[in-house]
């Protein structure tokens, strides 16, 4: 998007329509919006009118949102201050602070590392841990943090060997306020933090190690990592449910040479819930998840596999769009606050939760399905747009107290949702 922004700023007078190649894209991204024209037209959108008109909207209903900026720039300001990577691997995952970190301190055995590696990782903030190998399919082809641009990514570096995925929930009254006055920042800045911890920790011992986190960029996809690592399925949604978090969930990795015992991918029955479902698809004000009875039905033919993963197809070009049409801290974060896995614990949900994965037959998961759909009341999709589009910047639920302007504020405040 920053590329596109760019290419935009230096060629005003270009419009749909015109030759692609007048933009000087880089030839990667060229080559895709020649594959995919729809997503050229969403992301020409996205400058052309969706950040304009929410700037627009920014300036009538901004202050009602004043609480819930203030709380998400909180996390983020401290997440930025986190350490990123500032040189390639074989140099930036040996040291520590410009240092070469010590000799290795050997463990008795890759289970008992795993086991301090887990123990330590949830004293650092991480609420789920697993561990995977790290697979080449899941890193990106090019632009590893701290890498020059003659560097060779044509195979990973020798010491890149396991994957910790460790992740946190985002507040749980929070997010049930999404899409407007909900913030990733909060579960971004706690993940991100234990990761840096803990490479922090392992390099202490040693060994290199290697955070990607959302605060401090990534080298890799995070979903197959954490499914590889045990932690939870793929969804319709595109990202993981975990037993214990459902979808709201945040993630990280930390690469590292510690030889250590890995974990199994588990079952739990998301794919075939997921697959009759369809709620985050229903409520996803943008259109960008796909209706589909199963990844392998989709319009799109055989669905979306990537490097030998199947997974349900996005349409990130206009999920993007509602994220810059969205008021509050940027962003969506709706289909994880509708989905049926993301409750908190009660003995009703705890019910649920043990029952569907025991049920063969899946009539518990319809009855589950027909109850959510039937006696529980949420806006309609257009509710969360903008007004001018048949909205009112509707929330899944009513933002919590604390973020209520109107109640702390000595400040004019007009109510998207009064009007």
């Amino acid at each position: 998007m920053a590329t596109f922004q760019g290419a935009l700023e230096a060629n005003p007078g270009w419009k749909l329509g015109d030759p692609v190649e007048d933009l000087d894209f880089p030839p990667p991204l060229t080559a895709f919006y020649s594959e995919y024209p729809e997503r050229l037209e969403w992301d020409y959108k996205t400058f052309t009118e969706t950040i304009p008109n929410n700037q627009k909207d920014a300036a009538i209903y901004g202050p009602y949102y004043t609480l819930a900026n203030a709380y998400s720039y909180g996390f983020q300001y401290h997440g930025a201050n986190l350490p990123g990577q500032q040189a390639p691997p074989e140099e930036s995952d040996f040291t520590i602070r410009g240092n070469p970190i010590p000799p290795a301190v050997p463990f008795k055995s890759a289970a008992l590392a795993s086991e301090f590696v887990k123990e330590i990782a949830h004293r650092f903030g991480a609420t789920l841990v697993g561990i995977t190998r790290a697979y080449e399919d899941f890193f990106y082809a090019d632009s590893w943090r701290g890498c020059p641009p003659e560097y060779d990514h044509s195979n990973l570096p020798e010491h890149w060997k396991y994957a910790v995925v460790i992740g946190v929930p985002m507040e749980w009254d929070t997010v049930l306020g999404s899409p407007q006055t909900s913030t990733s920042y909060e579960a971004y800045d706690r993940v991100s933090t234990a990761a840096v911890r803990l490479e922090g920790a392992i390099k202490t011992l040693g060994y290199a190690a290697r955070a990607s986190s959302p605060m401090t960029n990534y080298d890799l996809i995070v979903p197959p990592f954490s499914i590889e690592a045990g932690l939870g399925e793929v969804c319709r949604a595109g990202y993981m449910i975990a037993p214990e978090t459902g979808s709201n969930l945040r993630t990280a990795v930390v690469i590292t040479n510690l030889e250590l015992e890995i974990d199994k991918p588990i079952k739990f029955g998301v794919e075939e819930f997921c697959n009759k479902c369809k709620i985050c698809a229903e409520q996803c004000p943008s259109g960008a998840i796909s209706f589909a009875d199963s990844p392998a039905e989709q319009e799109w033919g055989t669905g979306s596999v990537l490097r030998g993963w199947e997974h349900w197809y996005i349409n990130n070009g206009a999920c993007y769009n509602f994220w810059r049409e969205s008021m509050g801290p940027m962003g969506c974060r709706l289909c994880v606050a509708v989905c049926p896995y993301s409750r908190k614990d009660n003995w009703v949900h705890d019910i649920a939760k043990f029952a569907d994965p025991r049920d063969p037959t899946g009539v518990f998961a319809s009855g589950l399905l027909w109850m959510q759909k039937n006696f529980f009341d949420y806006p309609d999709a257009v509710e969360y747009h903008r007004p001018d589009l048949g909205g009112h910047f509707a929330g899944f639920r009513t933002e919590p107290t604390f973020l209520h302007a109107e109640r702390y504020l000595d400040i004019d405040i007009v109510s998207p949702h009064e009007n």
